[in-house]
């Protein structure tokens, strides 16, 4: 469907062309209002394929999508081969880190997370409404090469043979380098890196365009220090120049959507109520403990804790004081362990532990201290709680799946025992 509004001098952008594409109903009226404000002409689609119709039918200057079903995403990419240089706002709930790298790839020059901050939304329509009105008028000056590398917000840099032949304000502005008619050398990229394990780091200074064009999809992100210790984190992308041995490098700041994929990335391995991890992030981190034991012959234990009679707390003190056992508990066991030892809640009143380089007498001594610290506790207007526990030591061979089978009839055998002690495990433990 495409709307047309009526031509209205007092609008706040003349001339600029904008192709709206969402397909959730009270998403699109709320931001077509928004929209329809401040441009005359505005065409609107439901879905991707829609959309790329409507963009070939009208060849708008400014398309603002959202990204909700992945038509959207083909749409830019079907409208990135015909248009190198419209304008593209994306719009998305989705916090993917892969859908953003794919809307990068594809050019997008704005990105906004769902739900929508207003000042950003409109701050990114200036931007490229600018753009746009730049393009136009530098066409009919013959200069808009030029001109657009300077208006971009995006670190723009052109490398040939060991040299930085051109580069743009953004550019300037961060390394502090001035434009000169001298050449800057290419290792004064080089110095911008910032050695991250999450990010890439050239193994070889003097050879870092080799590593990142001989990546799989010649991009990275990298972490970057310029003037005045700014830093930032970009998404690194080189593309040769057609028809000549040049790289364009295109460098997009992606610093407050990484935190965002961090913070999110965090409270997906949380669990919410303790604070400790969850059940599924703790048997990743046990997989690679495995791994990293067989590789390096270095030992490790897991304890399991439950809670004595916790069913009892709840029926007698209600869900609220048994949800406030579980949190002191959490926090009596993370401030008895080490920063390398990893709290996991395994499930309702259960929770387990990975102690790497500790034995089963260090393991021991540990769930001990553990469960004293509890019993001896007074919780408020419970009075006391114990806890049971079970220990297992991880030896060559042994599967995940056997070693918390062990550390589970370790914490049965401490209840057959009458509670409130420790156990560990041993081939007769069952008999």
């Amino acid at each position: 469907m495409a709307i047309t509004v009526q031509q209205n001098h007092n609008y706040q952008y003349q001339d600029v062309k904008v192709l709206y594409v969402e397909d959730e109903v009270f998403s699109r009226e709320k931001l077509l209002r928004i929209i329809n404000r401040r441009f005359s002409d505005v065409h609107v689609a439901i879905d991707g394929e829609e959309g790329f119709q409507l963009y070939q039918q009208h060849l708008p200057d400014l398309i603002i999508v959202d990204i909700k079903v992945m038509s959207g995403l083909d749409m830019i990419k079907n409208i990135r081969k015909h248009n190198e240089k419209v304008q593209i706002i994306v719009t998305t709930a989705h916090d993917d880190n892969d859908v953003f790298i794919q809307c990068i790839e594809h050019t997008v020059n704005h990105f906004i997370l769902k739900p929508i901050d207003l000042d950003r939304f409109l701050l990114a329509i200036q931007k490229s409404v600018q753009q746009i009105q730049q393009e136009k008028g530098l066409l009919k000056q013959n200069q808009l090469t030029k001109a657009l590398i300077d208006t971009q917000d995006h670190l723009l840099f052109i490398e040939d043979h060991g040299h930085i032949v051109e580069f743009n304000q953004a550019f300037a502005t961060f390394t502090g380098i001035e434009k000169t008619k001298g050449l800057h050398k290419s290792n004064l990229v080089a110095a911008l890196f910032v050695e991250d394990s999450n990010y890439f780091y050239p193994k070889n200074k003097g050879k870092w365009i080799e590593e990142i064009i001989q990546t799989e999809k010649k991009y990275a992100k990298v972490m970057w220090k310029g003037q005045k210790d700014k830093q930032g984190i970009y998404l690194m992308k080189g593309s040769q120049i057609p028809g000549k041995k040049q790289i364009l490098f295109v460098c997009t700041e992606i610093s407050l959507l990484e935190e965002e994929y961090k913070k999110n990335e965090i409270l997906s391995m949380m669990d919410p109520l303790t604070h400790s991890l969850n059940r599924k992030k703790f048997e990743e981190l046990l997989a690679s403990e495995i791994s990293r034991s067989e590789r390096y012959n270095h030992p490790f234990s897991i304890i399991l804790m439950d809670i004595d009679y916790f069913n009892n707390v709840n029926d007698y003190s209600g869900h609220k004081k048994g949800d406030e056992v579980l949190v002191t508990i959490s926090t009596i066991v993370q401030q008895r362990i080490r920063e390398s030892d990893v709290l996991a809640r395994w499930g309702g009143d259960a929770f387990i532990l990975l102690t790497p380089e500790t034995n089963s007498p260090g393991a021991m001594a540990l769930a001990e201290s553990i469960r004293a610290l509890i019993n001896t506790f007074v919780f408020p207007k419970i009075g006391s709680v114990t806890c049971s526990f079970g220990v297992a030591e991880f030896s060559a061979g042994k599967s995940k799946i056997e070693l918390i089978s062990e550390v589970e009839q370790a914490l049965s055998k401490s209840k057959i025992k009458g509670r409130n002690c420790v156990t560990f495990f041993n081939s007769s433990i069952g008999e």
